[in-house]
């Protein structure tokens, strides 16, 4: 330990007694504080994502029900008030998380943190304009935690620790007892910020911590494993040392806003009464019959995960086996869906839209047709382009799925999670802060409800109703144009949250919000590209998927990601705060 922690943690030490003892919280357990801070507005190096990823981060520390300081482009007075606040907070044996988005420097083996309005170029900029990072580290020493983590979201270049000498990113921290330390790379290390791109480490650390009953030395452990097989080992996650187990960040039983008990399975549509082996409940049933009919191996593994003991699970177990086995020669995995009917006639041909009841989704009819599916504009994961055909028309919701209706399905027992709305109102707003597994609960919910077959639509059917027959960047034309979506650069005074359903004009299909507003979870797993992708319409869906593809683009995203070719990725049973889904019916 340094001389100078020796003198600041003896210094503390003194007020060691001003600390609460043990302290409680109101429930009986240990004290949750949390500190974020997300620095991005710097005058001569901005950062396109520190404030964003803060924001992600605090909300879901709010959720997990911490005491919080946050601050967002501090300058060096607003730091040091909110580090006072939170040392104000701090507690014995309390549960702590600090998270730090920003520039950061080093100098003679220590750290400071860099406040927007700082320019550290040399040694008396340094200890005038920065904030050194052992005065946290050392009033969380002193107050003794039971568990703790600090975030540094800092070893980033910057144009002022050449001034500094010592080399580039963090200087190494040393481990200290129950404080872990984590940074998207080693000491000496950095990571290039690119617009439009997050950290991996932080996603994969937000996919982590939203997961119920995770501990954050598990949390940890999977975010590093996680960070170094998404980048192919090129991004190498730096943990000091493990924190002590206890640390949770979003914990199971939560009345509002948590996840049901298990976050692996499939369909989250609550069991019926009873043993499941002595009764056949409704949802089971609307659940078979909605895969009964499948080739697809997934599916009856999606129902065996949801009703291990079910009325069918011999059944499923049989069929799961013997389609998986069909599957090994993969060229033949889509042959069957060259057997589609044709579309109906003109004089029995479906409703334009429909509403199958009073708390359903409307729905607008999308003809059958083909389109150049993809896009040689700007990602890999994007191409190659190649031709689809939609053989069948079929019903796509006109809107995004809102709170309303989400709540109606709770309501009745079809829908176990009720989302947080952070403090924005619900009704007719998007619902958000939805896993995969959620949405289908709610298709399954729908299914059973009006009789008709609902389901998530595929990645092809969702591409083909946003272009709506259009062959340009955006369902309206190749520019970003002002007031046609909702998003971070689309509107003259920014939103930064989901708008109600029907802000904006509808593509030439009828569809709102198709970019924009909340990102929107579709049937298929991810693929790095469209090389295996199916030309039927159906989805693309091998065997032992865990990522689940998002389109459209969200509230929180640059126009880039609005385009009609535009997708992402998630894990099929995280929850993120600008997730949400619209839904498909056969006609």
């Amino acid at each position: 330990m340094s001389w100078y922690r020796c003198l600041a943690v003896a210094t503390l030490a003194l007020l060691a007694p001003l600390v609460p003892a043990l302290a409680q919280g109101s429930d009986g357990q240990p004290p949750r504080i949390a500190l974020v801070v997300g620095n991005a507005a710097y005058r001569t190096a901005p950062l396109a994502q520190a404030a964003a990823d803060a924001r992600a981060v605090a909300d879901v520390l709010r959720q997990g029900e911490f005491d919080l300081v946050s601050i967002e482009n501090a300058d060096r007075p607003a730091l040091e008030q909110a580090l006072a606040t939170f040392r104000g907070k701090l507690a014995r044996g309390a549960q702590v998380v600090v998270f730090y988005a920003g520039h950061a420097v080093q100098s003679r083996g220590r750290n400071f943190l860099v406040p927007v309005d700082a320019a550290p170029r040399g040694p008396v900029e340094l200890a005038r304009e920065t904030i050194d990072l052992d005065q946290l580290i050392d009033a969380l020493i002193v107050s003794r935690p039971a568990s703790a983590l600090l975030v540094l979201d800092a070893a980033r270049d910057n144009p002022w620790q050449a001034g500094l000498g010592a080399g580039k990113g963090l200087a190494p921290i040393e481990p200290i007892e129950a404080i872990a330390v984590m940074a998207p790379v080693a000491p000496g290390r950095t990571i290039t910020e690119t617009p439009g791109r997050t950290n991996p480490a932080i996603d994969e650390w937000l996919k982590a911590i939203r997961t119920p009953g995770l501990d954050m030395t598990t949390a940890l452990t999977r975010t590093r494993d996680a960070v170094s097989r998404t980048t192919r080992k090129a991004q190498q996650l730096w943990i000091s040392s493990l924190p002590p187990a206890g640390l949770v960040v979003t914990p199971t039983g939560r009345p509002v806003a948590t996840a049901l008990n298990t976050t692996r399975a499939i369909t989250t549509a609550p069991p019926p009464p009873g043993p499941q082996s002595d009764q056949l409940g409704p949802y089971e049933l609307s659940f078979w019959e909605t895969v009964s009919k499948s080739q697809n191996p997934d599916e009856y593994r999606a129902y065996l995960e949801a009703y291990p003991k079910g009325r069918f699970a011999g059944l499923a177990r049989t069929r799961e086996q013997f389609y998986r086995s069909r599957m090994q020669p993969a060229a033949t995995t889509q042959a069957p869906a060259s057997t589609a009917p044709a579309p109906a006639s003109a004089t029995s041909s479906p409703a334009k839209t429909a509403r199958d009841c009073d708390d359903c989704p409307e729905l607008t009819l999308i003809p059958a047709g083909s389109f150049e599916m993809g896009s040689n504009e700007m990602f890999e994961f994007e191409k190659p382009v190649h031709g689809v055909t939609i053989a069948r028309p079929f019903y796509l919701g006109t809107d995004e799925v809102t709170f309303a209706q989400w709540d109606a399905c709770v309501a009745e027992g079809g829908c176990s999670h009720r989302p947080g709305d952070r403090n924005l109102g619900r009704g007719k707003r998007p619902v958000t802060d939805i896993h995969w597994n959620d949405a289908n609960a709610y298709t399954v919910w729908l299914s059973y409800k009006t009789g008709r077959k609902y389901r998530l639509p595929t990645e092809a059917e969702w591409e083909y109703a946003a272009r709506g027959g259009t062959t340009t960047s955006y369902p309206w034309g190749n520019s970003v144009d002002k007031e046609m979506a909702n998003c971070v650069g689309c509107n003259a005074q920014p939103r930064r949250q989901a708008s109600e359903i029907g802000q904006f004009p509808p593509n030439r299909f009828g569809l709102r919000d198709m970019a924009g507003n909340a990102a929107e979870w579709v049937a298929d797993c991810w693929s790095e590209n469209y090389r295996s992708a199916p030309r039927d319409g159906s989805a693309y869906a091998p065997a032992g998927c865990r990522e689940r593809v998002l389109r459209g683009g969200s509230f929180n995203n640059d126009p880039r990601y609005l385009r009609s070719a535009a997708r992402f990725k998630y894990e099929s049973d995280v929850r993120f705060y600008t997730n949400g889904f619209r839904v498909a019916r056969e006609p």
